[in-house]
């Protein structure tokens, strides 16, 4: 009986050990850190295309003296352009005990407001392009609500993408144009394109997505003879397959034409869109008002302070294009 006893001693010991096992790494995956800090904030991001926006913003607080692992503590999630995942990810969000989550794209916003509806903790968001259209503040100088942050404004310059658009492909005509109708982005960002699309004297393409599997179906289907050029009109889903649709430009000769910097590297031939980095900065110093006591309802939201066109003249060659020099010199990046 005693070796019995024993042996599911030896057991139960052996469990526990096993479980507190399990709950330590639980928390070393939550705690980047590992020590406590005075601060913590979630990270909550559509994709990894705008990791750019998530790195100036970490890089903004720790120039404001929030240094991670001293100050601050991070929980990064991302959900690389799923939208369920996205959703789990800011319930997740919503069940930590955080003085402050910090968001990026409206899917984001949106998810994490859901989430957060039944509680106080302070968002700041980044990359909106319309906080006010898509439901996430009440106006411009007061959320009235638990939300303030950074508008990308992408609706607002949808004109003047295709203006750059004209200027490093004069000779295109149709553009193959991909969007949700429900991202709150892309949805009114491409009514936008279409209105405006005359004057530079292009054929808008538009096709409705839903899915990553119809973004496969539409570059599946890309050839010069649809499209002199597929443009992104600011879709977080479309953003998130940016490398593919940059391979797949390149396969078939129809150039693409993006947004941010980090898409012109990965093969985009051209971007123009808000600086994502510096809207990251520019963020952090909200966050700072936030966690100094101000209540995010009293920061009017901000737009951004810095645009950013990039060109890849790697793929224009591989295109055969001749970009104009005088574009190159207006270009903030040009990748050779």
């Amino acid at each position: 009986m005693r070796r019995i006893f024993t042996a599911l001693s030896i057991i139960f010991a052996s469990l526990a050990v096993v479980a507190g096992i399990f709950i330590w790494q639980k928390k070393a995956i939550e705690n980047s850190s590992g020590t406590e800090t005075r601060y913590r904030i979630g990270l909550l991001q559509m994709a990894p295309i705008v990791s750019q926006n998530m790195d100036g913003f970490r890089s903004g607080m720790a120039d404001l003296g929030y240094k991670e692992g001293q100050d601050v503590t991070y929980f990064y999630r991302d959900a690389n352009g799923d939208l369920e995942r996205l959703k789990a990810y800011a319930q997740e969000m919503a069940n930590l005990d955080l003085n402050a989550i910090f968001v990026n794209t409206s899917p984001s916003a949106l998810a994490i407001k859901e989430a957060t509806k039944d509680k106080k903790v302070p968002v700041i968001f980044s990359m909106v392009a319309d906080p006010i259209g898509a439901g996430i503040v009440a106006n411009q100088q007061s959320s009235e609500n638990n939300f303030t942050g950074t508008s990308c404004a992408y609706i607002e310059i949808a004109p003047k993408r295709l203006e750059f658009l004209k200027k490093v492909l004069p000779d295109a005509k149709k553009v193959l144009l991909p969007f949700r109708k429900e991202d709150k982005s892309a949805g009114p960002a491409t009514e936008k394109i279409l209105a405006a699309a005359g004057q530079f004297g292009l054929e808008i393409i538009p096709v409705a997505i839903s899915s990553k599997e119809d973004i496969e179906k539409i570059l599946a289907d890309l050839n010069k003879e649809s499209a002199d050029v597929i443009m992104d009109p600011g879709d977080s889903m479309v953003s998130s397959m940016a490398e593919k649709i940059a391979r797949r430009s390149l396969e078939v000769g129809v150039p693409y034409f993006a947004l941010s910097k980090g898409e012109v590297e990965k093969g985009a031939l051209a971007g123009y869109a808000v600086d994502y980095f510096d809207l990251g900065k520019q963020t952090s110093l909200i966050a700072s008002q936030v966690l100094s006591g101000t209540e995010p309802k009293d920061i009017p939201f901000e737009r951004p302070r810095k645009w950013f066109f990039s060109v890849n003249l790697r793929s224009a060659e591989a295109f055969g294009l001749a970009i104009d020099p005088i574009v190159l010199e207006e270009a903030d990046l040009v990748v050779r």
